[in-house]
């Protein structure tokens, strides 16, 4: 069966809620199960699902999907008008990935401040639905994958002052093919590196410096079963310093060299 995997926009409006009528159960709602992200204008909305209940005031986005367990709506407390505007997203396999990852690390309640990369391709994103100015399927498709990518990187920058043991570990998974070492990383968290050991270890139970090397390892592993490339090269594209710093670790963790693991790799593709 043919699958479309180009994102495209199949509804998104600008709304203004007054009272408590405005209110959805997710878990009761018929639609076709499509992804939404909602974002305040002004006032305040709330969500609320298994996590908890939370308030949506200006700089926030909800991401959700019809028929969760989720709800949200104008809450009974609040004294001023709701605004909000909201995108439909077809699911689909270029979003969809990208849209579960986001709610996986972050949940579905996520900061998108004014003038920010994400709220700005947000707009952009709503203002080329409702005109159709898109140049084709393939530019929608993009648009909404620099959207998820960059409500994904605003989540991340916030860690920075908010958790920063969590915003090391993020660097160290998107930055994981570049020579970083833990002290450089410990240093943009702004805490020192003992401590971003320490506390790294203990909340995911495994050391930093572990987790960089597996991170990098993976990767080379990948590249010795699928190119052609140098141990050389490889090495160097994976984060590691030399070939030799590459090969000893290859050893020490999977039991043989990088290039008998390459003519293994190749004997099993050709049977």
């Amino acid at each position: 069966m043919w699958e479309d995997v180009f994102a495209r926009v199949d509804g998104g409006a600008d709304e203004t809620r007054h009272d408590t009528s405005y209110y959805w159960d997710n878990s009761k709602r018929s639609e076709s199960n499509r992804i939404n992200l909602q974002r305040t204008l002004s006032g305040e909305g709330f969500f609320e699902n298994e996590t908890g209940r939370y308030s949506l005031p200006v700089g926030t986005l909800i991401a959700f999907t019809q028929r969760e367990n989720s709800r949200y709506g104008y809450p009974a407390t609040a004294s001023r008008p709701y605004r909000l505007r909201y995108l439909s997203i077809d699911p689909s396999a270029t979003a969809t990935p990208l849209f579960n990852r986001i709610r996986r690390d972050f949940g579905s309640v996520l900061s998108m401040p004014e003038g920010t990369e994400s709220c700005t391709l947000f707009d952009d994103l709503f203002h080329r639905f409702h005109a159709r100015n898109f140049l084709d399927r393939y530019h929608e498709s993009e648009l909404v994958t620099r959207l998820l990518t960059a409500i994904y990187r605003q989540q991340v920058s916030d860690t920075q002052h908010s958790d920063p043991v969590e915003y090391g570990y993020h660097l160290l998974r998107n930055r994981f093919t570049s020579p970083i070492t833990l002290k450089e990383v410990a240093a943009t968290c702004g805490i020192s590196r003992e401590h971003f050991i320490r506390s790294f270890s203990q909340r995911y139970q495994q050391a930093p410096g572990a987790v960089l090397r597996q991170l990098r390892l993976q990767h080379a592993r990948g590249l010795l079963e699928t190119t052609h490339l140098t141990l050389e090269r490889i090495a160097r594209a994976s984060g590691f310093s030399s070939s030799n710093v590459f090969c000893r670790a290859f050893r020490q963790a999977f039991g043989t060299t990088p290039s008998k693991h390459r003519e293994a790799a190749n004997l099993s593709a050709k049977r």
